[in-house]
């Protein structure tokens, strides 16, 4: 079989199991900066990006605020909070990628994208497109249309595998099919 489409992962709730490490990441570093965040609370942000995470939980309008907290954010220990690799993730890249180009959306800072465990599977992505990528996010299509053309595939060859609704308007938007993981 010759590689003539492309396969596109998100990251959170796909590749990796993050929900708690992410809330923990997200819930000590609020609380560093005289915020709150319950697990609840966190439940209805856990698909948004970190930006909108920090504005709608400080409620913070201001810009130039929520940048300074958002790049304060990306240089916070995680301190051993690590999210887990989804079972049988890394067999299942690998067949792929023997038959399909393969590549991450997510929105996902750079600087967290291949910390561990994604470290161990980024061989087989030939691009990712994270947050700061694009000046649009999911669920407007313009991640996936990036992904889509750094891999030189169209839209229409190409599959995305999200977990949340936003993906699923990204793919349907973007002119992809959509796996619901």
């Amino acid at each position: 079989m010759t590689k003539t489409g492309a396969v596109i992962f998100d990251v959170d709730g796909v590749l990796l199991d993050s929900f708690d490490s992410n809330f923990m990441f997200c819930r000590d570093f609020l609380k560093s900066e005289g915020f709150r965040l319950t697990k609840k609370e966190y439940a209805q942000l856990f698909y948004r990006s970190l930006w909108d995470v920090i504005s709608i939980t400080t409620g913070i309008a201001d810009e130039t605020e929520i940048r300074r907290l958002w790049n304060s954010a990306k240089k916070f220990d995680r301190d051993g909070k690590r999210p887990i690799l989804a079972k049988d993730a890394v067999k299942t890249l690998k067949l792929l990628s023997e038959h399909y180009r393969l590549a991450i959306v997510t929105s996902r800072v750079k600087v967290y994208l291949y910390e561990p465990p994604m470290d161990s599977v980024k061989t087989y992505f030939r691009t990712a497109v994270a947050y700061e990528d694009t000046t649009r996010h999911k669920p407007h299509p313009e991640p996936l249309l990036l992904a889509a053309n750094r891999l030189k595939i169209k839209p229409s060859g190409t599959v995305y595998i999200g977990d949340a609704a936003s993906d699923m308007e990204a793919a349907k938007a973007a002119g992809m099919k959509f796996i619901l993981s």
